[in-house]
């Protein structure tokens, strides 16, 4: 992106990203197909709902990625949580991407569902390839600016390790084997399942830096304000899926997906806590504090 365009869209930051959640989950809610498993209307507004808060949770990415470009510093924001992100949303895109578009692999579902459709839906699939590739820029820049000596952690190297290691076994078997176990919708449970652990495990080296340096600073609170809201908006409408239809299985069949709202919100809340509350004088009086509109603090 060139650095004229990247200055004005740091500048009208707000004005942009309210106008792309809005567009997004107006425009794309309204001109695409409604789910069709879900009556009316509920179905209209389970589809604006997604787009919505598909739209919270994909520009939360970026005020990171313009913050890290501004200070030309990734000094505050922990590579752990980095290095997760990017395993957790490679495995969630695989998972979406089977569920949504292979016919295989929602005959499978149904088999094992009572014949009832999965639950995702495109704008899952959209979101998840979308993480992955602005992780992947985020750690790039983590290569390019300072670190202040910042390294991934023993820890997080082998929790990804045996993630990579557990599923590329599971892969394996199931490619050369034939049984009720190891099939290609247990495979994708299973990358569903790393997902979930992931994101239990992924936010904690952030807390503990932000504990470590009694700051927030480096680490943006509009990520956590449009991931709250996005999370909030994930389980209200998977919520209102299961009751319109009186189908729980749209949270037992793909539980990845509300765990992932869930937890979200909950670590949301404690950085939310840390940046007002208990790290606000700190933020305030550093030389570093953010000011852009973009990055500000409310």
């Amino acid at each position: 992106m060139h650095p004229t365009l990247l200055a004005w869209t740091e500048r009208h930051g707000v004005a942009v990203g309210v106008s792309i959640i809005a567009l997004t989950g107006l425009g794309l809610g309204f001109s695409t197909d409604a789910t069709s498993n879900i009556p009316q209307p509920y179905n209209r507004i389970s589809s604006i709902v997604g787009w919505i808060y598909f739209a919270c949770w994909s520009v939360s990415f970026w005020p990171q990625v313009f913050l890290n470009w501004r200070r030309k510093s990734v000094v505050g924001l922990s590579l752990d949580f980095l290095v997760y992100n990017i395993l957790g949303f490679g495995c969630y895109a695989v998972f979406n991407l089977a569920f949504f578009y292979s016919d295989s692999v929602q005959d499978e579902y149904k088999r094992f569902h009572n014949g009832l459709p999965n639950a995702v839906q495109i704008n899952d699939v959209f979101f998840a390839l979308h993480a992955v590739a602005v992780s992947l820029l985020t750690y790039y820049q983590t290569t390019i600016y300072n670190r202040g000596g910042q390294v991934v952690s023993a820890t997080c190297k082998a929790t990804v390790g045996i993630g990579l290691v557990a599923a590329a076994l599971f892969l394996t078997i199931t490619i050369f084997t034939s049984s009720e176990l190891f099939n290609v919708l247990n495979f994708l449970y299973l990358l569903s399942y790393i997902k979930l652990v992931v994101s239990l495990v992924k936010y904690i080296p952030q807390v503990y830096l932000n504990y470590q340096r009694q700051l927030t600073i480096g680490w943006t609170i509009w990520n956590v304000l449009l991931d709250f809201s996005g999370g909030l908006l994930s389980m209200a409408q998977i919520l209102m899926t299961s009751s319109v239809t009186n189908d729980w299985t749209a949270i037992t069949g793909d539980p990845v997906k509300f765990g992932l709202g869930f937890t979200s919100v909950f670590f949301d809340v404690i950085f939310m806590v840390q940046h007002y509350i208990l790290y606000r004088e700190n933020n305030a009086s550093n030389s570093e504090s953010e000011q852009s509109p973009l990055l500000g603090r409310i």
